[in-house]
């Protein structure tokens, strides 16, 4: 088979600076993209070798970039409702939190092949998040990404995490240090973030006021919100990754601007005014899904309610979260030089030669209001399908549903003296759409959740 591919005639969103999109051809060489172009037939003179892969039916964007997302909701969201992490740490939650930080590798390999497998199935081929459980989280992690070849940003949680991602050189991870939630902050966590992020670049992320009980026990506490305290310890720099914002002062977001931090929002958590405020202070931001599935469309859908341009939402998942974690150079857009990983989804829905007759604004919007996950038909990663008409190529099927299952009857089986028995749910593979409602009680008690009270001491008089 030749090293040379030309994928053919398929209608392009190529999340260029331009945000250029209409019918192209893309030239392919072993991992990398040579030549876009909208003339065929002279690729096909170019390039008289090339196997020539058919997209006339098919619309090509660059993979999507997933900026926050928690790989252990691919099991727990069947155990417990989907609520925020800043609530875990009360009641029956606990037992979960707990049983997630005690697992071996395998446990970890096999919730991360979910998760990536998952993201692959969605045009998905990046993620951010924040490892689990202590070196084994760290290694079950990197053995998926080793078969999956989807690229991570690892936030390290402990000294064991951080040991272990700093021994790792590969072009597929990135690393950085996770910043505490903000009930358990103190100046010696704070510290120690910096410290550990010192000797060796990374990133920093953290929570910023995502959740309403958090932001009030922050500043009731500190008189200041996080992103203050972030500046007030030195850390809050062009390496600080914010998650979250909902509810966050314009004042404060300047401050985060000026700083030189970068933003991840989740649409699902972000009001109208608060986003308001961020288009006007950032000209870019990133999205992730958090505790949603892992793929992008039900953002994009959200951000266009939110009132953003349809050019942009695609930019936020694609070229926007790439270049906030400096990988740019080769992700978020259909370019020469970059990475050959695409996302291919099935034109029948709006034809290509539809799309070609509208604006390129207007084209954004009608694939983001029409698309879903379920209509991503094939995903290239580095020059190679690795999902081809809607089957994964890397692994079998059946074998990642049984894991799901065992994983499942692991965690819920640590729990049984908390938790009662849960009915076996339908996989997270796919597009499965659960509807879960938050735990009103677990809410209450996550608001009892105290600091230590000598925090004056801790903190130093100074810092109020």
């Amino acid at each position: 088979m030749s090293s040379t591919k030309i994928i053919a005639g398929g209608y392009g969103f190529v999340c260029d600076e331009e945000n250029r999109s209409g019918l192209l051809n893309i030239a392919v060489r072993s991992n990398l993209i040579v030549e876009v172009s909208k003339d065929l037939d002279g690729l096909k003179r170019k390039y008289p070798d090339a196997e020539i892969v058919d997209a006339s039916n098919k619309i090509i964007l660059p993979t999507f970039f997933n900026s926050h997302f928690h790989p252990e909701s691919m099991v727990t969201r069947f155990a417990e409702p989907r609520i925020p992490i800043s609530q875990w740490a009360s009641g029956d939650l606990l037992h979960l939190e707990t049983a997630l930080d005690s697992q071996d590798e395998d446990f970890y390999e096999k919730m991360y092949h979910l998760t990536f497998f998952s993201a692959i199935q969605s045009g998905v081929s990046a993620i951010a998040f924040s490892v689990i459980g202590d070196e084994s989280g760290a290694r079950g992690m990197y053995s998926a990404i080793k078969l999956t070849g989807v690229d991570a940003v690892a936030f390290a949680e402990g000294e064991q995490q951080i040991g272990f991602l700093r021994r790792i050189v590969d072009r597929h991870l990135k690393s950085g240090v996770f910043v505490p939630y903000q009930k358990d902050l103190t100046l010696f966590s704070l510290s120690a973030v910096a410290r550990n992020n010192a000797d060796s670049p990374g990133w920093i992320m953290t929570h910023a006021d995502e959740d309403p009980a958090d932001t009030e026990t922050t500043r009731s506490n500190f008189n200041s919100g996080i992103i203050q305290l972030l500046r007030k310890s030195k850390i809050l720099n062009s390496s600080t990754i914010l998650v979250g914002l909902n509810g966050t002062p314009a004042a404060s977001l300047k401050v985060a601007k000026t700083s030189g931090a970068k933003i991840v929002i989740i649409p699902e958590n972000i009001n109208a005014q608060t986003f308001k405020s961020i288009r006007n202070i950032y000209r870019q931001f990133a999205v992730g899904s958090n505790w949603e599935t892992p793929g992008m469309f039900l953002q994009m859908k959200k951000l266009l309610e939110l009132g953003c341009e349809p050019g942009q939402a695609l930019m936020s998942v694609t070229r926007s979260g790439a270049e906030l974690f400096n990988m740019g150079s080769k992700l978020g857009s259909i370019e020469g030089g970059k990475v050959a990983s695409f996302t291919f989804l099935d034109g029948s829905k709006l034809s290509a030669r539809r799309l070609e007759k509208l604006p390129a604004e207007a084209a954004a919007g009608a694939f983001i209001e029409d698309y879903s996950d379920s209509d991503v038909s094939d995903v290239m990663l580095d020059g190679e399908f690795v999902y081809r008409d809607r089957k994964l190529l890397l692994y079998d099927m059946g074998e990642l549903l049984n894991e799901e299952k065992e994983l499942m009857e692991i965690l819920i089986g640590q729990g049984e003296s908390v938790v009662p028995p849960v009915e076996p749910k339908p996989p997270a593979l796919r597009t499965q759409e659960i509807n879960v409602e938050n735990n009103a009680e677990a809410e209450q008690e996550s608001k009892k959740v105290e600091l230590p009270k000598n925090i004056r001491k801790v903190f130093g008089e100074d810092e109020f």
